[in-house]
């Protein structure tokens, strides 16, 4: 008996894709795509060189309709081995409704993140927050800017004065404290999007240490879009 795809469990191929998932991606995939994050297709030249560029998906989660997906670019010419270049990224929208592209981490050789489409989503935000998957629900989050619950500040962290300015479009007030490059809050500090384009949001109870999203580096033929 076929088993139907979910987001704890789908199959995959050989390399780790999955050969099927659910309505809501395809949408995203050819948003993403109008909005200049790739361009899928094959390109050649009279000398038969050129290269092709197709898109895999990886993970995906239902409830937040984000999706994990590989963006492969294979080049080629008569006498050579074919070069392949791969980028991953998180898509999924904005609360505009906005489609954006996070370049994050390849999934594809990490058996946890293999183990079910959720999981892979999960494993993938958590190296973008530099935090355990289990505390994922735990975050504050404003776009690729977010408040992760930690247990204290650091004792040789300072106090300095804001507002802070992040990503050159996140503004950080209230108490701060910082150790190293990282920042620290406690409650009542607030982060607010000056484009206007996420909510504000407002550290709760305890500390919190402000991540940015990791956002990993991409070959060239793909490009980050929107969050």
């Amino acid at each position: 008996m076929m088993l139907e795809h979910t987001d704890t469990y789908a199959p995959r191929n050989r390399y780790g894709a999955l050969t099927t998932f659910p309505d809501f991606v395809r949408p995203l995939l050819s948003e993403a795509e109008q909005a200049g994050a790739w361009t899928t297709g094959i390109e050649s030249d009279r000398q038969q060189r050129g290269s092709a560029i197709n898109v895999d998906v990886y993970g995906y989660d239902s409830a937040d309709e984000l999706a994990i997906v590989q963006v492969r670019e294979a080049r080629f010419r008569p006498g050579w081995h074919t070069a392949v270049r791969k980028d991953y990224y998180l898509i999924g929208r904005t609360e505009t409704g906005s489609v954006f592209a996070h370049p994050v981490k390849s999934p594809a050789r990490s058996k946890r993140a293999l183990e079910s489409p959720l999981a892979c989503v999960k494993w993938v935000l958590a190296q973008i927050w530099q935090c355990r998957a289990e505390e994922l629900e735990d975050i504050e989050r404003q776009g690729d800017v977010a408040f992760v619950p930690v247990r204290s500040c650091p004792k040789s962290a300072f106090q300095v004065n804001g507002p802070i300015r992040l990503r050159d479009s996140h503004e950080l007030t209230g108490e701060i404290w910082r150790y190293g490059d990282t920042y620290y809050v406690r409650r009542g500090a607030r982060l607010a999007h000056l484009k206007r384009q996420h909510k504000r949001i407002r550290a709760r109870e305890g500390w919190y240490r402000v991540q940015v999203g990791v956002r990993e580096s991409v070959w060239g033929f793909t490009a980050p879009k929107g969050d």
